[in-house]
């Protein structure tokens, strides 16, 4: 698995990746839906992937001493690994923005861990809808990334369009109180972590189990790919 990621990052890591972690600051601007920054994080990845494509990847894995199963876990790794980084650098903007004293945002979710939680179920929707098609169909990689963007799009504007509408509504529905009070506001009391923390670890949990079941499609569409 070493030698697999190493090939990885040696031979699929396109300059766009450290390029789009950059979009990471875009929390940093007011009024703004800062969920979109995830987008950008699986759009510099989607190019990692359209470059492995270009460069026959998939036939090279092939050739290599490995199952089909490791070429893709080696894979989803890799994806994991930048998903990762993304999100260490969206908590440290996230602090910073804070230490700036910004206030709410008006256009969707705070800076919080409760942002945090959702670019992990953005990032759970781009690979279940994405990298199983990429190794079933190698060559059709940019056409499937525009599905991909529509689920993630609208998975974006269901979550923003939540957290805008609580503020309104959480004078008449106790319910968006509680959403308003200890999810979508930058963690400072000790019941807010909590809140904050237990939906930190619900979307955690959905995007390694999502992550699984994306290796299992994916390798089951390995294995009957004609590369």
């Amino acid at each position: 698995m070493k030698n697999l990621l190493y090939k990885e990052f040696s031979l699929c890591l396109p300059v766009q990746v450290p390029i789009f972690l950059l979009f990471s600051f875009f929390i940093l601007i007011p009024n703004y839906p800062y969920l979109v920054a995830g987008f950008f994080i699986c759009n510099a990845i989607f190019y990692s992937f359209v470059q492995a494509s270009a460069d026959n990847d998939p036939l090279f894995s092939l050739l290599l001493p490995v199952s089909k199963a490791d070429t893709v876990k080696g894979k989803m790794i890799f994806v994991v690994l930048i998903q990762l980084v993304s999100l260490v650098i969206f908590a440290a903007v996230s602090l910073l923005s804070h230490a700036m004293g910004k206030g709410a945002n008006d256009a969707g979710t705070d800076a919080s861990l409760t942002l945090l939680g959702g670019y992990l179920l953005v990032f759970s929707v781009f690979n279940l809808s994405y990298i199983p098609h990429y190794f079933k169909s190698p060559h059709t990689a940019g056409k499937r990334f525009l599905v991909s963007a529509v689920f993630m799009f609208g998975f974006m504007i269901l979550f923003e369009g939540f957290m805008i509408a609580a503020k309104p509504l959480s004078e008449v529905v106790p319910f968006f109180s509680l959403v308003e009070t200890y999810l979508d506001v930058f963690p400072t009391g000790g019941a807010v972590w909590i809140a904050q923390a237990v939906f930190f670890a619900v979307c955690a949990a959905i995007y390694a189990v999502l992550n699984i079941v994306c290796v299992k499609k994916a390798v089951k569409s390995f294995e009957t790919s004609e590369v």
